[in-house]
C-alpha cells in the first residue's frame, strides 16, 4: 500500500499538468463548437433551403448543441 501511494504522489505532478493539457484543449474545442454553431444556425435562414436541407441543418445544430453541453460539463 505504501509503495503504491508513493507511485501515486510521484506521478501527481505529471496528472496535474495532463489535466491543465486537456483543460486547454478543451476550451479551444468549445470556443471552436460555438462559433460552429453560429454558423450553423445563421445557415438554416437561408430561404433557398428545401426541408430536407433543412432538416439535416437543424439536426447538426442540435449534435453541436449536445457536444457543447457535455463539454460544459452538463448533459448531452
Amino acid at each position: 500500500k505504501i509503495a503504491a501511494d508513493a507511485v501515486l504522489i510521484a506521478a501527481a505532478p505529471e496528472t496535474a499538468a495532463e489535466r491543465d493539457r486537456l483543460r486547454t484543449v478543451n476550451a479551444e474545442l468549445l470556443e471552436l463548437l460555438c462559433g460552429a454553431l453560429v454558423y450553423v444556425e445563421d445557415a438554416l435562414h437561408n430561404p433557398a433551403l428545401d426541408r430536407k436541407e433543412s432538416s439535416a441543418i437543424s439536426a447538426e445544430a442540435k449534435r453541436i448543441r449536445a457536444a457543447i453541453a457535455k463539454a460544459e460539463g452538463g448533459k448531452s
